[in-house]
């Protein structure tokens, strides 16, 4: 399935290179370069896994091109060391017995070594070169790769993640709340809320001004500016203009209005000089240029994440599971996301099964209901009527204990 896959990459690639289209019309395989979002996945949380599994994503098609899975942990030779055995008859036994234990270091290394493996078997494998590794702000497996070199006359760059980079804004925002006592009660204080605007600030100005590294930063530091401004010094000369602006100063200024005063906006994004201040130097960091050119391209990993809860649907990481296991769900799960749910029907003909109008009305009705959860409307009505249930039920739960009164209490009689 994978090959087919990998064709039809070919092909997709092809539709935007002439020189790749000539070569397939000539009835060559010519050797290509592509952009993949790569991440690791493990079985258990914690990185204690016995588990792992990694996998590259074409960023132009949106299908998966290659995985590779790791495993701790061989059923047989833990049931073999259980048992009384003579060091000649073990020794026997281990060179006829094909061992599935294919990682001997750390659960957090599996994720790199798969990379690695990856990378290396692309050309091999497919006659393609993953030129672009789009992966996580913290992931050690970019760096793994730089150093096996698996193109001698090909340099592998490195992309972002906006949704990580978006992450990581509010990590850095709430951790410098806290150790710098920047947060609390107060005007102009670093709160939660202030943490949660700054974040989308930051989310907003990279998307928006997207693939202009310039106008990304610029943005970037608008969303501090704007929040450090007063009547008597404002800074909302980077913010955005027109009467669309997200900045209320501008908006009125394009209507060819009197701005009102800011003590009636600062309530909900104003921060003091004081603290103002104490962001620069993280502001500086996030807006780095370099790291800006890796989100110029637009791209996240908001398919490796939903291929990712795909395969642990399929493979729950509350219990333990087989290598056996962890294989199936990761096959079962890349089929269904390249093909769709009629990719069981080809399994079902290869081990001449007959398929069914029950089979296939069942199969529609996944494929539907992926489309429709796909949906951007779809998701926002879903996250909506998500969250008024999870309140109508909270609410229940507070009714009934006020019914209830104290009924349980450590020491009480």
């Amino acid at each position: 399935m994978l090959y087919r896959t990998a064709n039809a990459i070919r092909q997709a690639y092809a539709e935007t290179d002439d020189d790749i289209r000539e070569a397939i019309e000539r009835g060559e395989n010519p050797l290509i370069d592509i952009s993949v979002s790569y991440d690791g996945t493990w079985q258990k949380r914690g990185f204690t896994s016995l588990y792992g599994v990694g996998v590259c994503i074409d960023l132009l098609t949106g299908l998966v091109v290659d995985f590779d899975i790791r495993s701790k942990y061989c059923h047989a030779c833990h049931i073999q060391k259980a048992e009384s055995m003579n060091a000649t008859d073990l020794a026997v036994w281990k060179e006829q017995h094909d061992c599935c234990t294919n990682h001997h270091k750390s659960s957090k290394s599996m994720e790199q070594d798969s990379a690695v493996i990856l990378w290396n078997r692309s050309v091999a494998k497919y006659n393609c070169r993953y030129v672009e590794m789009l992966s996580d702000g913290d992931s050690s497996a970019f760096k793994a790769v730089l150093e096996s070199m698996p193109y001698a006359d090909k340099a592998v760059t490195k992309l972002d993640c906006i949704n990580h980079a978006h992450k990581r804004m509010g990590t850095a925002l709430r951790k410098l709340a806290k150790e710098s006592h920047l947060g609390g009660r107060g005007v102009g204080r670093l709160t939660e809320k202030k943490c949660d605007s700054l974040q989308n600030f930051y989310r907003g100005a990279i998307i928006d001004n997207i693939p202009d590294v310039s106008k990304m930063r610029n943005a970037v530091w608008a969303g501090l500016y704007h929040s450090m401004s007063t009547d008597t010094e404002h800074h909302h000369r980077q913010c955005p203009l027109g009467e669309n602006s997200w900045c209320w100063y501008q908006q009125a200024v394009s209507l060819g209005q009197d701005p009102d005063s800011h003590s009636n906006h600062k309530a909900s994004t104003f921060l003091s000089l004081e603290v103002a201040y104490k962001l620069i130097p993280m502001y500086r960091r996030m807006s780095d240029e370099s790291l800006l050119q890796r989100m110029a391209h637009g791209g996240t990993q908001n398919n490796n994440e939903s291929l990712n809860a795909m395969i642990w649907a399929r493979c729950p990481k509350t219990s333990f599971m087989g290598l056996g296991r962890v294989k199936g769900s990761v096959a079962r799960a890349v089929s269904i996301f390249n093909a769709g749910a009629n990719e069981l029907i080809n399994v079902m003909n290869k081990m001449h099964i007959d398929v069914t109008y029950v089979t296939l009305n069942n199969l529609k009705k996944v494929n539907d209901k992926r489309i429709i959860q796909s949906d951007t409307a779809s998701q926002e009505d879903y996250r909506k009527r998500r969250k008024t249930v999870s309140l109508t039920r909270f609410e229940k739960v507070r009714e009934q204990l006020a019914k209830d009164g104290n009924v349980y209490g450590a020491g009480a009689h």
